[in-house]
């Protein structure tokens, strides 16, 4: 083993210095002799110590791969802190997965353990060591070694450098675009930050120019990285053997690269990163789909690699401003000098983009653009939750500004103070990925979206390009303006309920079928008849003057709830937007943190036209009715209606159907309403849903055989009902139930002041 005795002077087992080596030396020799036989030990000039051990592998009679009985090891100690290495000594041994990637002249190293060595060695022992390494070996000869969720071969040997580039450099054949790199040290390492040059503020570029150019390896063609190529002759060596042209390929790009100025002159001066994407080889020869990229990055100028393909010659500095010129006739390739072009090995980043958000949220990139009305602490939160998860490409308008007080609960922070919200949230949103990456946020509205004003045009520019229009502007009118504008935008809204304990997420169905305003109503149903939600909206936090105004107050909201509650909506609403299917989605935050969920069903909606009136019944409520008209058969029944009621836009959504009061009276030719304790119910329960929905109308059933039609009695009772609700501008409205449908009247009384000065 002509490796480890140029590595080491040998010295006995027991001269070990390291604790953990003598450890292992002595449990192998005394506890586990009928496995392992211990051999020489050797140290290295840097204090490194490896321990030569013969296993007994304990193959089957036909191994999947030739993996001897007895297999020469060496177990590599470093510094403290670092996991043992195991590395199989025989020169011939073979390819399997998990092995490490080694630099050239280096034997294999077989990766036993997974786990960073801070986690493993909390439990490490020199016997749960060979119980991996036993493992490892029964695995390897079953083939049954790999493990598609375990990370990718590491490199054994660390590189100095971890690079961080732009997607599109990595594409087939690379981009050929200039890149500047700047550096940042993180610990033994130097993390380097590779921009395009057209991307930076100055032409003065003070970082080290890099000329990125990728390969992309045929999947037929890949077979596993073993050795880390040290030099540009031994990696063009690699890429031939799986069919890339690396040679040729460079030569042809260095003379298109050369030239005579000073510009040339600055790219042949810059460093060569050869990136290769080799796809992941399963243990059957198939791709998983996944991906290995390397990155090989030169320690000399492309001109000096242009000298040794024999494309460039070296020319002098006070009569060439590049110091290089194209060979008139080329020269064969130099391999001495392109062995002496060292190499290093470095890690590959793909810049953070929407893409690669995407791909760490298990998600598939949704390109779909959004308008986020509203810009405040629920709306901030959500679209950052939402953009690093690769969501949508966002419009934002709100025209408030940022003030102090908003700090408690707001994503952005206190330089950002007097600035427009909307355009603060931009900077912080776009600043999220890598500057080559194209803005997430395009635009920015500062106004108001029931009042747009100078910016109506804009405005109504981007809700029509719009795929989702979000609303987080925690205002009933906006979202109901936001509803009724055309458009095949789906709509969406998520506001906290009003102490703040709460989070609500409404989302339109993918046609529309069933509106943000259809929502809103069902909603308020929901929070009327289910008991866990009996205090979802009557219940006030307490308020905070953060001014002198009588007007400038806040609710006490801490910024944990706040986040934890918006980051539960951002989930439920994307997953929401991800459906065709109408969602109303609830989130309750207990006093000690637990969460309870509540989804309550989404009916589809019937529209019903009465005059310039639209009235709005949904399914279930209809089906309840029909339900407790059967109920109730041969005699009548009915009681009173409560629902949403929008003057200025002529919109009715009923609600809820209450029961008859106690002292009504119901035959088989007719039903009279009575009032005992009604007042009382309607009162508790507009105050349970903070007066949102009012008394609207009345209902009552039909006997069997009977249509819909109102009777003279019906018409009666509808004018007198529409003369009492004239004095508040609303219409009457009677809802008359039959065997399968239903029939919904409508009457506007005259207002009185008509009827003081008319006749």
């Amino acid at each position: 083993m002509a490796w480890i005795d140029e590595w080491g002077s040998a010295l006995d087992p027991a001269e070990l210095a390291h604790e953990t080596a003598r450890a292992v030396a002595s449990y192998l020799a005394d506890e586990a002799a009928d496995i392992a036989n211990v051999g020489n030990a050797y140290r290295n000039a840097h204090g490194a110590e490896i321990l030569l051990v013969e296993l007994r592998t304990d193959v089957p009679q036909h191994p999947v791969v030739p993996i001897l009985p007895v297999e020469p090891l060496g177990i590599a100690f470093g510094e403290a802190g670092s996991m043992p290495l195991v590395m199989a000594l025989r020169e011939d041994f073979p390819d399997t997965e998990h092995q490490q990637l080694v630099p050239e002249g280096c034997p294999a190293a077989i990766c036993v353990d997974d786990r960073p060595w801070d986690e493993a060695q909390l439990t490490w022992t020199p016997a749960e060591l060979l119980q991996r390494i036993v493992a490892w070996f029964h695995r390897a000869a079953r083939g049954e070694l790999h493990d598609p969720n375990q990370p990718l071969d590491p490199f054994f040997g660390v590189s100095p450098f971890s690079f961080v580039f732009p997607r599109a450099v990595l594409g087939e054949g690379g981009s050929s675009v200039e890149l500047a790199a700047f550096g940042v040290e993180a610990g033994k390492q130097m993390i380097v930050q590779a921009v395009a040059l057209s991307t930076t503020e100055s032409s003065e570029v003070r970082g080290r120019r890099i000329l990125p150019l990728a390969y992309r390896v045929p999947p037929e063609r890949m077979r596993r990285m073993r050795k880390a190529p040290s030099d540009l002759a031994s990696l063009a060596g690699f890429l031939k053997e799986r069919d890339i042209e690396l040679i040729d390929d460079l030569r042809q790009r260095i003379l298109g690269w050369s030239g005579a100025s000073a510009t040339d002159g600055k790219r042949l001066g810059s460093l060569l990163a050869i990136i290769v994407d080799m796809p992941v080889v399963g243990p059957d020869g198939g791709g998983s789909g996944a991906a290995d990229v390397r990155m090989f990055l030169t320690e000399r100028p492309v001109g000096d690699i242009g000298v040794a393909l024999g494309v460039l010659l070296p020319g002098a500095s006070d009569e060439v401003a590049s110091r290089y010129a194209p060979a008139i006739v080329k020269q064969p390739v130099d391999e001495p000098a392109l062995r002496a072009i060292r190499i290093e090995l470095a890690q590959v980043h793909v810049a953070f983009d929407p893409d690669r958000a995407a791909e760490l949220a298990g998600f598939r990139r949704d390109p779909r653009q959004a308008v986020l009305v509203g810009a405040g602490a629920i709306g901030s939160h959500l679209a950052e939750s939402l953009v690093r998860e690769g969501r949508f490409v966002w419009d934002i308008v709100d025209d408030d500004h940022l003030l102090p007080h908003n700090l408690a609960r707001h994503t952005l922070s206190y330089p950002d103070v007097g600035r427009l919200k909307a355009s603060a949230l931009k900077d912080r949103l776009n600043g999220i990925f890598a500057p080559t990456t194209p803005p997430v946020v395009r635009t920015v509205l500062a106004c108001n979206v029931l009042r747009p004003g100078e910016h109506a045009e804009a405005l109504r520019s981007l809700l029509a390009e719009a795929a989702v229009i979000l609303d987080a502007s925690a205002s009933v009118a906006a979202a109901r303006h936001l509803s009724d504008l055309g458009g095949a935008a789906r709509r969406a809204s998520a506001f906290f309920n009003p102490s703040g304990e709460s989070v609500v997420v409404l989302v339109e169905a993918e046609d529309r079928s069933v509106s943000l305003r259809d929502l809103e109503a069902q909603y308020y149903g929901a929070v009327l008849r289910l008991p866990a939600l009996e205090r979802h909206l009557s219940a006030v936090g307490e308020r905070f003057a953060y001014t002198g105004a009588c007007r400038a107050v806040t609710n006490r909201i801490p910024e944990s709830r706040a986040a934890l509650l918006s980051a539960l909506a951002a989930q439920g609403l994307g997953r929401a937007l991800d459906s065709p299917e109408p969602a109303i989605l609830l989130w309750l935050l207990g006093p000690d943190g637990e969460v309870e969920f509540t989804r309550p069903t989404v009916a589809p909606v019937e529209q019903i036209r009465r005059g310039d009136w639209n009235i709005t019944l949904d399914a279930d409520l209809k089906d309840n009715l029909i339900t407790r008209r059967a109920a109730r058969l041969p005699e009548e029944t009915g009681g009173a209606l409560l629902g949403t009621v929008d003057a200025r836009a002529r919109r009715i959504h009923l609600v809820e159907a209450l029961a008859p009061p106690s002292d009504s009276v119901g035959s088989v030719s007719g039903f009279e309403r009575g009032i005992a304790g009604l007042t009382e119910v309607v009162t508790a329960r507009m105050a349970r849903v903070m007066d949102q929905v009012r008394y609207v109308g009345e209902w009552h059933s039909h006997p069997p055989q009977a249509s819909t039609t109102p009777s003279s009695t019906d018409l009666r009772q509808l004018g007198r009902s529409a003369g009492v609700l004239s004095a508040e501008g609303f219409p009457a409205l009677s809802l008359i139930v039959g065997e399968r449908d239903v029939n919904v009247l409508l009457k506007e009384g005259r207002p009185r002041s008509q009827d003081r000065t008319g006749r």
